[in-house]
């Protein structure tokens, strides 16, 4: 198990997160710039906490009290860069036997070739980084770290730089790794659909801090702040008006009965749940402003006649397409409606 209660002042904020990981794959969704790659390497040993305790597995990596602060060395972590961090002059047979520095020097050729063989870099042994492609390196990198057989692995945003096939390779060979892992797995991403893939547990970070962690299916069905809701896609997040028993939704003239009682300030709808039809309970009309299509779905954009405010509606690819300026008849069910707190 991993255990991070640290702050450490940044530029903009102050990080201060407090979180556990139990041996299973959680993931740091948060926009650019929030805290995720400052907080994986300071668990790493990168960077320094400014206070604060780290503790692995019972082992006490950080304390700014007792004034521990083990070496990245030390940690047993295996980090996996964002751009790789190949060591330049060394080909991929030293670079991945570089991660197995902790054993003795005469089997470490034979754990590089085993994990040479394992991540399909047969005959590129004596290749250096330079003349690999973006995912024979991502490849090498993963050999590298799973080599130093760590305690917990930390993925910063791995698959930033690859296109969408190579992306969706090593999606599936990082979920094996993961799959395989006993310990416990951190990674960073701002991208929800990779993070609900890969992980079964998401906290949301926004300013240094998680807002928000709990597995993905109730993350997705209740993100509870508005800027965790944006993460995981939702298209339409209305601002309300709060009333006794109710509240109103003014850009598409609805009032809905509350659901709870928690305190809210606006509800978020998928655009897969608005259908183009009076068949769900809260009914409204808005006009077709216009069109986006895709391959597999078409998503329609309206706006109610007495609102700024733009809807997102995700219709089937065979849906028949009215004219533009159309005005058009909507519902939703109140299952379907979030309930989000803003966090500013």
């Amino acid at each position: 198990m991993l255990e991070v209660s640290i702050t450490k002042k940044l530029r903009h904020f102050t990080l201060d997160v407090d979180f556990k990981a139990d041996n299973n794959s959680l993931a740091l969704l948060g926009s650019s710039g929030s805290g995720k790659s400052m907080t994986l390497k300071c668990i790493a040993g990168v960077e320094k906490p400014d206070s604060g305790k780290i503790i692995l597995d019972g082992e006490t990596l950080f304390d700014s009290n007792q004034g521990i602060c083990l070496p990245p060395q030390k940690r047993r972590i295996g980090l996996l860069f964002q751009n790789y961090a190949l060591f330049p002059m060394m080909n991929v047979l030293q670079n991945i036997a570089s991660g197995c520095h902790h054993m003795p020097r005469k089997i470490r050729k034979e754990r590089a070739m085993q994990l040479i063989n394992h991540f399909e870099l047969d005959g590129l042994e004596k290749v250096y980084p330079s003349k690999l492609s973006g995912g024979q390196q991502q490849r090498v990198a993963l050999a590298r770290m799973i080599a130093s057989n760590p305690r917990l692995l930390l993925f910063d945003e791995p698959f930033s730089a690859l296109d969408t096939h190579l992306r969706r390779q090593l999606n599936r060979l990082v979920l094996d790794i993961l799959n395989g892992f006993e310990g416990a797995s951190i990674l960073v991403s701002h991208d929800a659909s990779e993070a609900f893939r890969l992980c079964p547990e998401i906290a949301v970070m926004e300013k240094g801090k998680i807002t928000v962690q709990k597995d993905r299916l109730s993350l997705f069905k209740n993100p509870e702040t508005v800027s965790a809701a944006k993460l995981i896609g939702c298209e339409n997040i209305l601002p309300i008006r709060t009333q006794d028993n109710s509240f109103s939704i003014p850009c598409i003239k609805t009032t809905v009965e509350k659901l709870n009682s928690d305190i809210f300030s606006a509800v978020g709808i998928s655009a897969n749940n608005i259908y183009p039809d009076k068949s769900k309970k809260y009914v409204f009309s808005a006009v077709l402003e216009r069109v986006i299509a895709s391959p597999y779905d078409t998503m329609l954009c309206v706006k109610a006649p007495y609102s700024d405010k733009e809807l997102l509606c995700k219709m089937p690819s065979d849906f028949k397409i009215p004219d533009l300026g159309t005005e058009l008849d909507f519902s939703f069910d109140k299952k379907d409606i979030m309930f989000l707190k803003d966090t500013k």
